[in-house]
């Protein structure tokens, strides 16, 4: 029987809430879709995640480094390793020109 990958505790930043209460409710299901899968795995292949290039984390778990996953095809959420071991910071999510523009 296949072992269960680790699974991150989410912690959610301010600029994330406020970025997810302006999506419409199927942005919001393909985000929390995005969410529970990085949870569960960051590397699972559909959320296509890769390092934001000259972007500094704010949180050493991860080397500071700030990471992008796709929630769908124009959705983006940025996320980095921390604040504690075992989390996951979400910085924020929506439309991937917002969203990566304001990381």
């Amino acid at each position: 029987m296949p072992t269960k990958p680790f699974s991150f505790e989410s912690h959610f930043e301010i600029i994330f809430l406020e970025s997810y209460s302006h999506l419409k409710p199927s942005e919001r299901k393909a985000v929390d879709k995005a969410v529970r899968l990085l949870s569960e795995n960051p590397r699972h292949p559909s959320l296509n995640v890769h390092k934001a290039k000259n972007v500094k984390g704010k949180y050493s778990e991860g080397g500071n480094d700030v990471f992008i996953a796709y929630a769908s095809k124009s959705l983006r959420l940025t996320f980095e390793y921390g604040p504690q071991p075992g989390m996951i910071a979400l910085r924020n999510c929506g439309h991937h020109e917002s969203c990566e523009r304001e990381m």
